[in-house]
This record gives structure tokens, sequence and C-alpha cells, in this order.
């Protein structure tokens, strides 16, 4: 995989620069939105060729964007897309769905429409909403190069080219989003662009349900804004107290892990190559990625499939155990030569290169250490590459620096214990045992921190409330949004 994908915790541009292009005038918060069904003129490029919900609406929240300035010192803010899909019955408010990430979109989020999500929607209006400089917000994180900028990708032994590579896709960003822009764009804003949509819905107090990335936004919520959080539920937890070293180091760990857990789940269904022998897994799974890397497979309508491709195809499903049966069979149709459309789909299913470049820019203006020792780094860059060995095929004798290392200003994240004020009500953990992005751990940590219980799923997987896959883990969210004051305890879903 490109050194240059990060994982945390997956429309053309104009190419001019984005101070001319982006900022929007300041003008005073409103209280309301100007909502509109999603179907009319303004909205219909939010959702390319998949038409909205007939009863979605879309509409737009403005936000600073600098907080730390006051009203009259402020001279730019930012867009923030959204889509609210209408309570069903009579209307209690609102619950924002904060997605993962980072730089994931967040409009018209998907949740279940049967049981205890259907439940939910009867009271309460589903909000859904694209985090600063990401899918339809405005000003919109971009890192393409043109022109002169654009180079052939080097080998991966070129440690130099690689990093220089990096570079150019800093200036990049940089120049294509402005400079200004970068340095207003991580979770420290995103956390404010929370209140400030709860404050346009004219809800007193914050009601979410938060996946991944996004429940480190809502735990600096809670963190920040106790007396305005009603109810906050977090699925997939990041642990507050990590590091973006020791959180990289946990991912790799938990790929792997899953990784055994897959090649077992292969050889007991007789679905793919792998078998439940971790070492023997590993080594048929590299003579496979050694074979495209020496001669990619071409399929019948042109679509030339890399060793890469494979490590991203396997990266992106294995977070979701219900998606192994997909992967296994994109594994053995790429290995036995007769992949078709069907697994170059699977490979293309998530990438976008402004989702890309949005996660790359929110990471490094999060995590970014500019006045770092180099061969530190480097030290850190070959634990974090060498943490997990399914990726691993190629013998590197060194490991070049991350784009993040090459960011200007410093990251603006503070890892640390989380001390709760005493006005903050409990708030509800959802975790399951095996996850390989957001370790189990995280969600004990963190909701011991914050003096709530945790809900465990067992089994392996990364996020599943309100989606139907486990009754037991939605009816107790559910329950929660619905009645957050009520006395729980942690419990356990199979």
């Amino acid at each position: 995989m490109s050194a240059f994908r990060i994982i945390l915790l997956l429309a053309v541009a104009v190419q001019t620069p984005a101070n001319a292009r982006h900022l929007v005038k300041t003008s005073p918060v409103k209280t309301t939105i100007e909502w509109q069904p999603c179907s009319s003129t303004p909205f219909r490029h939010w959702f390319n060729d998949v038409p909205p919900p007939a009863s979605l609406q879309c509409g737009y929240v403005e936000a600073p964007l600098n907080y730390q300035k006051t009203a009259k010192q402020a001279t730019h803010s930012v867009r923030l897309a959204l889509t609210r899909l209408p309570a069903i019955g009579p209307r209690k408010g609102s619950v924002v769905i904060i997605q993962g990430g980072p730089g994931r979109p967040g409009i018209n989020p998907q949740l279940a429409e049967k049981e205890a999500a259907l439940k939910l929607q009867k009271s309460y209006d589903i909000i859904g909403y694209d985090p600063r400089g990401v899918g339809q917000s405005i000003p919109k994180i971009s890192c393409q190069q043109t022109g002169s900028e654009e180079t052939l990708l080097p080998d991966e032994n070129d440690i130099s080219g690689i990093e220089q590579q990096a570079r150019n896709i800093v200036d990049a960003c940089i120049k294509q989003t402005g400079a200004e822009v970068v340095q207003h764009i991580g979770t420290h804003e995103a956390v404010n662009d929370l209140d400030t949509i709860r404050q346009a819905l004219g809800e007193r107090e914050l009601t979410a349900v938060a996946y991944s990335y996004g429940t480190k936004v809502a735990e600096l919520y809670a963190e920040r804004f106790p007396k305005k959080t009603r109810a906050l539920v977090l699925d997939g937890v990041v642990d507050l107290s990590d590091d973006y070293f020791t959180q990289r180091i946990n991912q790799q760990r938990g790929l792997q892990q899953s990784f055994t857990h897959f090649s077992d789940y292969c050889e007991k269904n007789h679905s793919c190559q792998l078998s439940r022998e971790s070492n023997k897994s590993v080594q048929t799974y590299h003579a496979m990625l050694r074979k495209l890397h020496s001669a990619p497979f071409v399929t019948q309508s042109g679509y030339e499939i890399s060793s890469e491709d494979v490590v991203t195809l396997t990266r992106n499903l294995l977070p979701w155990r219900e998606r192994w049966p997909e992967l296994a069979n994109a594994l053995r149709k790429i290995d036995s030569g007769t992949a078709d459309d069907q697994e170059t789909g699977l490979i293309d299913e998530n990438y976008s290169p402004y989702t890309d470049d949005a996660r790359m820019v929110i990471t490094c203006s999060d995590t970014a250490r500019p006045n770092a020792d180099r061969q530190m780094l480097r030290r850190q860059s070959q634990q974090i590459n060498t943490a997990a060995s399914f990726p691993n095929y190629l013998l590197l004798h060194e490991y070049p620096l991350d784009t993040c290392d090459f960011w200007p200003y410093p990251g603006k994240d503070k890892p640390h214990v989380p001390v709760p004020a005493a006005a903050l009500p409990p708030l509800l953990f959802v975790a399951q045992r095996y996850d390989p992005i957001t370790p189990y751990r995280n969600a004990r940590q963190m909701s011991a921190a914050f003096n709530s219980p945790l809900i465990t799923r067992e089994g392996d997987g990364h996020t599943l409330a309100l989606t139907g896959i486990n009754r037991c883990v939605d009816e107790a969210v559910v329950n929660y949004l619905l009645m957050p004051k009520k006395s729980r305890h942690d419990r356990s879903c199979r």
C-alpha cells in the first residue's frame, strides 16, 4: 500500500488558488437552517448518480474559519453541508451522525430501515453532515497535482524519490486548498463545528451517534461542552490518550489479527486459498502479491490489478466481518486469474482522491511534528510498516518518512486522559472484541474515563450501531438515545 494512504484513527475541482475560490465572507451564525428538498437543483450534484430519498432535505450551516477570532476580527467562514431525514412521527429532536475517517463525507447517513433504528427515526430527525473541508462543504480540501507537479511514482526502494513525492503532495495541498484554510481544518475546529450545528438545529443539547474517528470528535465535544451534551453514542472508539504513533501501531497489529481470523474463516469455509496456520497463510498471500508485483493481472475489460491493489482491497474489507465472503471470493479469483469487473469494483469501491486528500490533510493538521528528530521518525515508520506481516511481501532495507512528516504546521492534537466535568451525563460506548481499527482496549479505557457503560459485541468487526447487523446492539443504542438518563451497566451482545 502507498506510504501516503492513512487508515484511521477511508467532482472535479477547478484548479485555481483556493483563497480566491472557496472562502466565504463571514455572516452571523443563523439560528435556523434553510432546508430545501435534496432533489432541487442546488443540491443534485451532492449525490452523483444515486438520487436521494424523496423526503431528504439539504442545507448549509456557516461556521467561522478560525474560532479563536472574534466576530469583528473574522474575515472568512466555512459552509458545512447538511442533510435532514425528518422524523416519521411526532418529532422529539435531532440525532446527528458523526462519520469516521477522517475525511469521509457524512451527508445522508445510512441507518437500518427496520426494528430498533426505525423506532429512533419515528421520533428524531436524522442529521448527516460533511465536516469542514470534506465532500460538499466549502472550502474543499484538494491536493491534486497538475502539469509539472505530476511525476511518475518512484520505485519502492527509491527512498529519496518517495520523500520528494511526499513534499510535492504537501505543497499541492497548501497551494490548492489555501494556507489559511489548512491551518484551521483539523479535529480542534471540527468539535466547535459540531456545536455550531447543534445551535443551528435549534437543539438545547446535542444528541449524536459517532463512528470510528468520529468518536474522537464526540469525546472532545463531551469534554468541551458538557452542559450542551444530552446523549452521545461512540462506536469504534478512539483513545484520546494515545498519540498518533501508538494509534497506527495498534491498528497494524489489529489488522494482522484480523488477517489471521480471516484466514481461519477461509479454511473453515473452503472459500479462498489461505489457511488457518498463520505463517503458511502469510506465505501464500505473499506469493500472490509477488506474482502480481512482477506481472500485474489484466482483466478482460482492461483493468490492471497490481499487488498494491490487492493489499488495498484486503485492508478495506478486513475490518468488516460481514464482508469477508466478498474478500475471500476476490482473493481466490485474482489468484486464479479469473478476476473480472466485480473484483475491480471492490478495489475502487471507496476510492476518491478528494477523500484521500481530506484524510491526509486533517490527520496532518492534528498530528504533524515539524521539529521532530528525523531519525526517530524513520524508526517509527519502520515499526509501523512492519507491525503487520501480511502486507510486507517485499524486503525493504529502509522506510521513508510519511507525508505528515513534511507538514509545516504543528498539529493541534494533545493526547490526554479525559477528565469529564461533573455536569456531563453518561455516554454510551460500543465496541467489538476484535476490532482491528480501534482496538477493544480503547473502548474500555474511554468508558472508564468517562464513567460510562460499554456495550461489547463478541466478534470481529469495526462499527455496527444502527446498521441492523446486531439487534442486541441496536436495541441498546436506541434505548439509550430515547432515555439517556436511565441507569445502565456494561453488557455483552453475541
